[in-house]
């Protein structure tokens, strides 16, 4: 049997990884969508691009039995978000693979990813030159901005001293990647204004609030027509855009109502971000296609954040910062426990949950929340959130997939990426020892910490061969 066009949706994501190539399968099936995307083999992964012609001929032969697609253009483009940092294509090239992707005959809802600046002497992501100069490119960055926005002579001298301490060659290199990049974007805006696509997100990726990419977002930001959003994301976009296209489907446009605990986290500025967590999550409510309202609202918003700032579970720095004694979680405790179902963002830290939320709530069935996420930065949380709240809303709505992928939060955001990530990393083993034993460890931990949710078992694997990121599967048992 042909199944109808109006429920098929392409999806070609950033790379492989269950965040960005899953995520949105899982929303758009949660919402009674068939969704297609690529095989895992010709996207790309850490060190090897995707192949840019046999994912364009992918899209081009599929058009006629979708009726959509969300696409990143860093995959078709380049072969995937990291590729983009490191690929050598020349800007013909890259206009001319945009230019193909215009001609399509299906209604786009497209995304593209700035090119970041990491504060890290780490090239695992990066240039080959990041190991020994990103924190001196960062500084320099920071610094230039920061002094050409406020005028301080403090930022001048700083950003001097660091731009002394690099070679001209990374220089060089470092700024024509730049400057590609920028046109790259500015052409992709022209096309959103000639109406190419639906919907373009120009995101940006571990961001701060000064740095060339800001400087590149002010210059994006003077020539952005309406379908044009600018705000802080990556890995969460495709997932995002696919809660979209389940809005604009049904006609609806989702308002939410905004509530942040404790209240003054609303206003904290996220690691990685540049705005404070109100605004983030204003922006991840307006890519969906949502709005946020006072009174009225379709769903609840639910903040969990932190107390003075966000500390960050993966590098386990500044975690100091979430929890004062101001921070009193009793509030959010019990307007989950009493209060109608809510879409809860866990971000009081980047990389992973609250433990102690959790461990306060108890037995708490995830079933009465309509979304769930505590995954990397604030974006990513927020934006998954929002786009799951979305397909809890729709007239296709299916319970069993919905379930399927809260129960895939808990054993992942919450026990992998807040616990377990941290012991691996301490046993310091070759991950090839203890992949087998990952899905029986997370088991162990939901029998000591969600007894109350009975579940079958849980497959986990590494599938990028680091512990950043694990594909965690709950089997679960039905009574």
């Amino acid at each position: 049997m042909n199944r109808p066009k109006a429920d098929t949706l392409a999806v070609v994501p950033l790379d492989a990884r269950p965040c960005t190539r899953s995520f949105p399968v899982a929303v758009g099936e949660m919402a009674g969508a068939h969704v297609l995307v690529p095989p895992p083999e010709m996207l790309g992964d850490l060190v090897r691009p995707g192949s840019c012609d046999d994912l364009l001929s992918w899209l081009e032969d599929i058009a006629g039995e979708v009726d959509a697609a969300v696409v990143a253009l860093d995959t078709l483009l380049f072969g995937g978000l990291i590729p983009a940092r490191r690929s050598t294509a020349a800007l013909e090239t890259l206009v001319g693979r945009l230019d193909r992707i215009a001609r399509l005959p299906i209604r786009l809802y497209a995304f593209a990813v700035t090119m970041r600046i990491s504060d890290s002497n780490v090239a695992e992501e990066e240039m080959p030159y990041w190991a020994e100069f990103g924190k001196a490119i960062y500084r320099w960055s920071f610094h230039a901005d920061r002094h050409a926005q406020l005028g301080d002579p403090a930022d001048a001298a700083i950003a001097s001293q660091a731009r002394a301490a690099l070679p001209d060659s990374v220089v060089d290199d470092f700024l024509s990647r730049r400057r590609r990049h920028l046109a790259v974007h500015q052409h992709e805006l022209s096309l959103a204004r000639r109406g190419a696509f639906e919907v373009l997100c120009l995101t940006q990726d571990d961001t701060s609030p000064f740095g060339f990419n800001q400087a590149e977002k002010r210059q994006l930001l003077a020539s952005a027509p309406a379908n044009a959003l600018i705000y802080p994301g990556a890995d969460e976009v495709a997932t995002c855009l696919v809660g979209r296209w389940i809005n604009d489907r049904e006609g609806r446009s989702p308002a939410f109502r905004l509530e942040t605990f404790p209240t003054e986290g609303a206003e904290i500025v996220a690691m990685y971000e540049d705005r404070p967590l109100s605004a983030t999550a204003a922006g991840q409510v307006r890519a969906v296609g949502g709005q946020l309202v006072e009174r009225g609202a379709d769903l609840d918003l639910l903040l969990d954040a932190p107390a003075t700032g966000q500390g960050d579970l993966a590098l386990q720095v500044g975690l100091e910062r979430v929890d004062s004694p101001a921070r009193d979680l009793a509030p959010l405790i019990e307007r989950l426990r009493r209060g109608p179902p809510a879409a809860l963002a866990d971000v009081a830290f980047a990389n992973g949950a609250d433990v102690r939320l959790w461990d306060l709530l108890g037995p708490f069935d995830p079933s009465r929340l309509a979304a769930y996420a505590a995954w990397n930065t604030a974006g990513n949380t927020l934006g998954s959130v929002v786009a799951v709240a979305s397909a809890s809303l729709s007239s296709s709505f299916d319970p069993a997939r919905h379930r399927a992928f809260m129960l895939d939060r808990l054993a992942d955001d919450y026990l992998y990426q807040a616990i377990l990530r941290r012991e691996i990393r301490q046993e310091n083993r070759p991950l090839t020892e203890s992949e087998g034993e990952l899905g029986d460890r997370l088991a162990a931990l939901w029998r000591q910490r969600l007894a109350h949710v009975p579940i079958a078992g849980i497959r986990a694997s590494h599938p990028w061969n680091r512990t950043f990121e694990a594909e965690v599967r709950v089997d679960q048992a039905f009574s």
